[in-house]
């Protein structure tokens, strides 16, 4: 399953947050290639910095949003993403440490990013769109 392709069932009606679960979804379907293609440890080592570095900055930006809004849910939302980068970095650490990287690590980073929009950023995306029509 490794590669994702976007449809608008998992879209959560921000744009400058969508915009980003698109390009999230890039740099996992290029890390993806990169593996498959066997592009070398090199290519593959690149694209997962990029994409730490990549879910590192989405997730503050999502953070923001979520405070400057007061949502309620933030400091749990903020677990789940410490979690999953925590898990990315012992995917990289171990790929540095010569592990190869399987197809079930790749399931895994789309299978999380898929399950985390489509539920936890649904929660968050339907509270914003209530105070914005309170507002």
């Amino acid at each position: 399953m490794a590669f994702f392709e976007w449809d608008d069932s998992i879209a959560l009606g921000i744009p400058i947050i969508d915009e980003q679960h698109k390009a999230l979804f890039d740099w996992v379907n290029r890390l993806n290639e990169a593996v498959k293609s066997g592009k070398g440890a090199e290519t593959v080592g690149e694209v997962i910095w990029k994409l730490i570095t990549y879910v590192t900055e989405h997730f503050s930006e999502e953070e923001r949003l979520m405070l400057s809004c007061n949502f309620h849910g933030l400091a749990a939302h903020r677990k789940e993403h410490d979690q999953f980068v925590s898990r990315l970095r012992e995917i990289q650490t171990d790929f540095i440490d010569g592990h190869e990287m399987g197809v079930s690590v790749l399931d895994f980073m789309v299978d999380w990013l898929v399950c985390h929009i489509k539920g936890t950023d649904q929660g968050y995306s339907r509270f914003i769109q209530q105070q914005a029509e309170k507002g």
